[in-house]
């Protein structure tokens, strides 16, 4: 059994965001409660694609940040799987299957936060196809109500164009992105200044 914890960033002086650590706590918890299935957790992330534009990138991985994280809190350094690969949610999808593969699991629980359950949800079932059985859970995020509507509307814009660049690929077909991943021309696009800001420096 494998538990999936999705990162959700890491900025310039090494910093994971609060609702990381949340997702990190739930997954110390779901650990807990199944340590008779010897679970694995699969902690997933390097650092976003969009530190390409700045030309400065973090001296940790989102990955090791969160290793580090469930060790201190008593997980054992042989039970958790670095994915330091990918550098957004379709990233996330696509490694930790190859991951998947290489042990021949074919069972986990996702967890990520209640405002990126939705595209989590639909990124996983398509790239992991019907063969998986994947269970998802979404933490509830500590967020300032304007906080809070101002993500889920940039969630949903997200989720658009996800569905837009995975439409071609065949459900479970995770071979199709084999040359494609952090090609398409969605990742060469210019972002908005304020991402930038974000990745960079965590405003």
């Amino acid at each position: 059994m494998f538990i999936v914890v999705l990162g959700g960033g890491v900025n310039l002086r090494g910093e994971i965001p609060k609702t990381v650590y949340q997702r990190l706590d739930k997954a110390l918890e779901v650990y807990q409660k199944n340590l008779d299935k010897n679970p694995k957790i699969i902690v997933s992330g390097k650092y976003s694609f969009l530190y390409q534009q700045i030309n400065q990138f973090p001296h940790y991985t989102e990955a090791e940040k969160m290793a580090s994280y469930l060790i201190k809190n008593g997980v054992p350094k042989k039970q958790i799987i670095l994915e330091k690969k990918s550098k957004d949610t379709i990233g996330n999808a696509y490694f930790v299957k190859k991951i998947f593969l290489k042990k021949n699991e074919k069972k986990g629980i996702i967890i990520t936060s209640n405002f990126h359950l939705e595209r989590v949800k639909y990124v996983f079932e398509k790239i992991f196809g019907k063969d998986y059985q994947l269970d998802f859970i979404g933490v509830k995020e500590d967020l300032p109500k304007e906080k809070e509507k101002e993500v889920l509307e940039r969630q949903k814009k997200v989720l658009e164009k996800t569905k837009e660049i995975l439409s071609p690929m065949k459900t479970g077909d995770h071979l199709y992105l084999t040359k494609r991943i952090y090609r398409i021309k969605y990742y060469r696009e210019k972002r908005p200044k304020w991402v930038i800001n974000f990745v960079a420096k965590g405003d």
